[in-house]
């Protein structure tokens, strides 16, 4: 059956799709769009009414789709009754049509399997693509029909996975961009073009195709871990930002290949002395990343200090923590503090997933070791106001922020101690 359609956004891919149907000899019989010198019929917002078109495609972006189907449901009113509505969403099912599917609309979410960065492959991609498809049975027989002049990559998926099917094509699409991408800036610090890496990358593809999950080389597959403590080595010293992302892809490509990912490469060292300190800082800075610096004793660690440890990270993308020593605990609190030795604090602050860095200081306050990290954001909880936190002149000298947090109400080291000794 040869369907008339209406196209509601000309995008990249709502115009590949209108080149790609007008190719195979569908009637296009009007637009949505603000494109101007259109050779069919185009609107600027929605028509009256959908015309001869049997077929609409709304190929909005996703945070639209909803209030478009309403739009039509509000002004069609019964003419959606009978006709076909497909969303190309990937991430969004039928039910985002719900409004129209109301008025007895036949509603689907159409989705192909692509990456469209580049209009002007946006059409020979498709021709590439697989289709997932779901929605109403009408809609779905109607999709069939019309990509069978297309295609035959067509998959009918269920509603209630819509979701993981996209969290699958992210992963495998835009999350390979990112890593490509960070793996280009380790190249161009010793002077190596990112172009290097397209024939890899091409042949990995093949690879994966010719072979799927035995595509797999490299040390992980073969259980070379002194060349993985090598990378590990390398990249702390020159991209600690992306030690975390190598590290968790070599626990999952060990598991891939059938290994054990070796406990030594599971934690990260994080407590550091003064000069490491500044280095990495200085490191992840150049790299783009936002440093966020508090202090403290942390002496018995409780939910205040979890709560407030928390929101200092969510002020930047690394928390250092400078921790007090036993000697300067000792002098700010007196004897028989603390509790803990510093090395058992710094164990267990290095043991919280929000905190990145942990530096012992000896001296009564952090300044000096404010002055080596400068950090981006310096915290400090309490009652301090910014303007008494000791280090804030060295932050606002260069347009850092100075931010004092609340503590959760109820909790303090001290309060602790004095409730065991009661008891």
């Amino acid at each position: 059956m040869k369907h008339n359609f209406g196209i509601i956004g000309l995008g990249k891919v709502g115009s590949a799709m209108l080149s790609l149907l007008r190719e195979k000899g569908y009637k296009i019989s009007w637009t949505v769009t603000s494109k101007k010198n259109m050779e069919i019929v185009a609107y600027e917002t929605l028509p009256e009414t959908p015309g001869n078109a049997d077929v609409i495609l709304i190929t909005v972006p996703d945070m639209h789709i909803s209030e478009v189907a309403k739009q039509i449901a509000e002004r069609w009113r019964d003419r959606c009754k009978g006709k076909v509505f497909f969303h190309m969403s990937g991430q969004l099912s039928s039910d985002a049509l719900s409004a129209i599917a109301g008025l007895g609309g036949e509603v689907a979410s159409l989705h192909p399997i692509q990456s469209i960065a580049d209009p002007s492959r946006a059409k020979n991609a498709l021709l590439e693509s697989y289709f997932t498809v779901e929605g109403s049975k009408n809609a779905c027989a109607t999709a069939r029909d019309i990509l069978s002049s297309i295609t035959d990559r067509i998959i009918e998926i269920a509603k209630e996975d819509k979701t993981l099917y996209h969290a699958a094509a992210v992963m495998a699409s835009n999350y390979v961009v990112s890593i490509a991408a960070h793996a280009s800036d380790m190249l161009r610090t010793i002077g190596i073009g990112p172009g290097v890496l397209i024939p890899l990358l091409k042949g990995t593809v093949a690879n994966i195709a010719a072979n799927e999950k035995a595509a797999l080389t490299g040390p992980v597959q073969r259980g070379d871990w002194s060349t993985v403590r090598a990378h590990i080595e390398a990249i702390n010293k020159s991209f600690p930002d992306l030690l975390d992302l190598y590290k968790t892809m070599g626990v999952y490509t060990a598991k891939l290949a059938g290994r054990s990912w070796p406990e030594e490469f599971l934690f990260q060292q994080k407590v550091v002395g003064i000069e490491e300190i500044s280095k990495k800082v200085e490191t992840l800075r150049k790299h783009g990343s936002k440093i966020v610096f508090t202090n403290g004793c942390f002496d018995i660690l409780h939910l205040g200090h979890i709560s407030y440890l928390k929101k200092a990270r969510a002020l930047g993308d690394y928390l250092v923590i400078g921790l007090n020593s036993d000697t300067s605990v000792k002098r700010l609190k007196g004897e028989g503090r603390p509790i803990n030795n510093q090395d058992a604090r710094a164990a267990v602050m290095s043991a919280l997933e929000m905190i990145d860095f942990v530096t012992i200081f000896d001296q009564d306050t952090p300044y000096e070791l404010i002055s080596a990290v400068k950090p981006d954001v310096l915290v400090k909880g309490g009652d301090w106001k910014p303007d008494q936190i000791v280090g804030g002149d060295i932050v606002k000298s260069y347009g850092g922020k100075v931010i004092s947090l609340a503590f959760e109400d109820g909790f303090s080291t001290t309060s602790i101690i004095e409730k065991i000794k009661d008891r």
